[in-house]
C-alpha cells in the first residue's frame, strides 16, 4: 500500500537571525533562531533543539502506540534526551548522536520488562530515527506504580 502525507511549515523572518515557525495545519507559532553558540539570542528553538526534540517525541507517540496495542497502560512518560554536534573533518556540522533516556511508569509491577522491550521496539520502527544518520541510543528506565 502506497501511503504518503505532506506535513507543512511556514517560517517568517521576524529579524536578522530569527524566525516564527507556524503551520497551515491550524499549529501554534513558535520562535525559531540560531543557538547563542552560533551567535543567536538565548530563548529560541534552534533548529539543533528542534532536530532532538524530533527524534525524541517521535519515540514516545511510537512508543504510546505499541503499549496501547500491546495492552500496557502508561501512568508517566519523561525523557531528558540530548543531541551531540560535531564538526567533521570536511569543516561542515551534522547531528553525531542522539540520546534518548525515557522513564517510564507502568501500572502494573508484572509487565515492566514487556515496557522495556516495547521501548526497544518503538525505538526500531519510529520513524524518525529511521530517517536519520545520527546514532540514536536508548537508555530507558521502567518502574511500576
Amino acid at each position: 500500500m502506497d501511503e504518503s502525507h505532506i506535513y507543512r511549515v511556514d517560517v517568517t523572518s521576524t529579524g536578522p537571525d530569527t524566525a516564527s515557525l507556524s503551520s497551515p495545519d491550524g499549529l501554534p507559532p513558535m520562535g525559531v533562531g540560531p543557538p547563542p553558540q552560533f551567535g543567536g539570542q538565548a530563548g529560541h528553538w534552534s533548529p539543533e533543539h528542534l532536530f532532538v526534540a524530533s527524534v525524541a517525541s517521535c519515540l514516545m507517540t511510537t512508543f504510546f502506540a505499541i503499549a496501547r496495542m500491546s495492552g500496557v497502560e502508561i501512568i508517566e512518560y519523561t525523557d531528558a534526551s540530548s543531541g551531540t554536534l560535531i564538526r567533521d573533518e570536511d569543516r561542515l556540522y551534522r547531528m553525531s548522536e542522539v540520546t534518548l533516556r525515557p522513564k517510564v511508569v507502568v501500572s502494573d509491577p508484572r509487565k515492566v520488562d514487556r515496557a522495556l522491550r516495547l521501548l526497544d521496539k518503538a525505538e526500531s520502527v519510529c520513524l524518525i530515527s529511521r530517517s536519520i544518520e545520527a546514532k540514536v541510543h536508548l537508555e530507558p528506565e521502567v518502574t511500576a506504580v
